[in-house]
């Protein structure tokens, strides 16, 4: 059962588990000892002798534990307003509730548990005051009818999947103290067209927009570190925007160092690319099925992976395969990464190397007059 408990490492207010013999703190991510966790509520609880004492009577519906809401029990209520006093909303208090349509959360609460509201269809607006700090895991996870959210500058986490299959979400802002886009986090926002990412953002992890098909446009607060390396988003992981279809241009700052594996495949009205000077390894098929990408151009000298794995990477890992109307690329190296453009045609003449490379596989004929590539077999047609 969820009790109040205090972190006695950071201070932080949070729900423990009174079962488990040691948790994890939400705000400074180190481990703790749930008996001295509650002994250490407790103890600032009686020390705080000048704070006004305020007693709640709390609707019958609301299962609460010393400030945390464990459970909603309103199964016919459209409606939900929070009650005052409540400092963590615990972990799958309103799972699968279609009913609900509304929420509001007051002030005071600072936690919002795993898959707090998971699974409620119904749910259509929800309103979170300021002074909650943690988003937890799932917490809005298949919540279909959930059109847009706001959240108060004092969030400083969202956790993974908190909008995966969120298939109605059309705005939701990043609060300015996010560091990290979790892995999965709006995975299957079909409706998502806009979204920003604050300047203090480091990574994109593993399928944070993969699947948003209507996402048109992604802005960068932080194009360039303006000479605050503290600033700026290092990574872009493997298939962070895959299958953003509507996706047709990006900005990519001069700030990011690696781009995943299959990051962008399948945004097919993507038309031009620049990877920036700063950008050191593009992992295999990161553009992949780009069917709508006409021209790339390198600022700088990256290295693109061809992979070695062909179960983890499929048999051609090209970095564009199968980007048919890419015909216009400026790279310092391309005859170094040939493969890696297996349907950039023009430029791949002998006169770039001595006995040409196969166009869909990146295999090498051997000679100018071969015209059956060595490894797939394909017709030489240039």
């Amino acid at each position: 059962m969820y009790v109040q408990g205090k972190c006695y490492k950071c201070g932080g207010f949070l729900a423990v588990d009174n079962t488990k013999d040691a948790s994890v703190c939400p705000f400074c991510n180190q481990a703790f000892i749930v008996e001295k966790a509650i002994s250490s509520f407790s103890e600032a609880s009686a020390q705080d002798t000048g704070a006004k004492k305020f007693s709640y009577d709390y609707d019958s519906d609301f299962v609460v534990e010393r400030s945390v809401l464990i459970r909603y029990n309103g199964y016919t209520k459209n409606e939900v307003r929070i009650p005052d006093g409540i400092t963590v909303i615990g972990e799958s208090a309103f799972q699968g509730m279609s009913n609900i349509e509304s929420v509001y959360i007051p002030e005071g609460v600072e936690l919002i548990g795993e898959g707090a509201f998971s699974g409620c269809k119904g749910l259509q607006t929800i309103s979170i005051s300021d002074g909650v700090e943690t988003v937890d895991r799932d917490v809005f996870n298949g919540c279909i009818s959930l059109r847009s959210i706001e959240f108060p500058d004092s969030v400083k986490n969202i956790e993974a999947g908190a909008f995966t299959g969120c298939t109605s979400l059309e705005s939701v802002n990043i609060p300015p103290q996010i560091e990290l886009i979790p892995w999965r986090i709006f995975e299957d926002c079909t409706s998502l067209k806009y979204i920003v990412i604050p300047k203090k953002v480091k990574t994109i992890e593993d399928f944070a927009f993969a699947e948003c098909t209507s996402l048109e446009d992604v802005k960068f607060e932080c194009m360039r570190p303006d000479g605050d390396s503290s600033d700026g988003i290092d990574r872009i992981g493997m298939n962070a925007f895959r299958n953003c279809k509507s996706l047709n241009s990006i900005n990519i700052p001069e700030t990011v160092r690696y781009i995943g594996n299959q990051a962008f495949r399948e945004c097919s009205s993507l038309k031009r690319l620049v990877i920036p000077g700063s950008v050191k390894a593009v992992y295999p098929l990161a553009f992949a099925d780009c069917t709508g990408l006409e021209q790339v151009t390198f600022t700088g000298d990256t290295e693109l992976y061809r992979g070695s794995n062909p179960y983890k990477y499929e048999k051609n890992s090209a970095t564009f395969f199968n980007c048919p109307k890419l015909l216009s690329v400026t790279y310092s190296k391309l005859q170094k990464n040939y493969w890696a453009f297996p349907a950039y045609t023009k430029s791949q003449e002998p006169v770039n190397i001595e006995n040409g490379r196969c166009r869909y596989c990146g295999g090498e004929f051997k000679g100018l007059f071969d015209k059956i590539c060595s490894v797939c077999k394909a017709p030489k047609d240039y």
